[in-house]
């Protein structure tokens, strides 16, 4: 009687596993890895009719992502210098740049980091500032001009022709008045009758004589009493003497 062939069972290695359905001739083994891993090798073996396996077992290897290199204006920092499953990579910018993009990336069991590479950008007020400062200098040189055109124009109408007086034909005109006052102060003296007095009035000196000596000493008593000083013939007011002449 022949007996059955059947293969021997599967050695394994690592983290690998296999699974077999029967150890018959015919029978086929499956190889696989975990999570993370991947397969070196043929991942199933077939039972022969010698009682043998064919191909080599497999190996099981982590997957490796690798560096995920460099960022411009910044920095990667690998966690634990592991690149691969699970493995993490920080991203980080230099001052005055900020990140633009995931903080953290994952490797993943492709091979491949998870997201979008980061980038670095100049921040928003480092790029802001400048537009600031370009705005403020922009204004304040407006701001000198409209002083400068309002200087301008008040300075253009202080210079413009305003009348001036001649001040030597205005003391000519003075000297001209002054000369006239006095000409009419003598004519008008000289109307008088020489004593201040208008044409039509009657003269108080008239009856005065020359051999009347009777103002020589108005205060000197002569008969013992003062005597009465003349009173003009037309005066119509009271009359004050002073000095021996009779005033209105």
């Amino acid at each position: 009687m022949f007996s059955e062939i059947t293969c021997g069972n599967l050695q394994t290695e690592g983290t690998m596993s296999v699974q077999v359905m029967t150890h018959s001739v015919g029978g086929v083994a499956h190889y696989s890895c975990p999570k993370g891993q991947y397969m070196v090798g043929n991942s199933t073996r077939v039972c022969t009719k010698k009682g043998t396996w064919t191909g080599h077992t497999p190996e099981c290897k982590f997957v490796d992502c690798q560096h995920p290199g460099p960022i411009e204006n910044g920095r990667v920092i690998v966690m634990n210098q592991t690149t691969t499953y699970n493995g993490a990579a920080e991203y980080h910018c230099v001052p005055h740049y900020e990140r633009i993009g995931p903080y953290l990336r994952k490797c993943m069991d492709d091979g491949t980091w998870s997201g979008e590479e980061p980038r670095c950008e100049m921040t928003t007020n480092e790029v802001s500032e400048p537009q600031s400062l370009g705005m403020t200098i922009g204004i304040a040189a407006g701001v000198v001009v409209f002083l400068m055109l309002i200087l301008g124009l008040i300075y253009l109408r202080l210079r413009k022709a305003t009348p001036v007086k001649n001040t030597e034909n205005v003391q000519a005109a003075i000297r001209k008045e002054d000369q006239n006052a006095a000409v009419m102060s003598y004519a008008n003296l000289n109307d008088s009758n020489g004593y201040g007095m208008p044409p039509n009035h009657p003269n108080i000196y008239e009856n005065i004589h020359d051999n009347d000596h009777t103002y020589d000493a108005p205060y000197e008593e002569t008969r013992h009493h003062y005597e009465a000083s003349p009173v003009s013939r037309t005066a119509s007011g009271p009359v004050v003497t002073i000095n021996g002449v009779a005033v209105r």
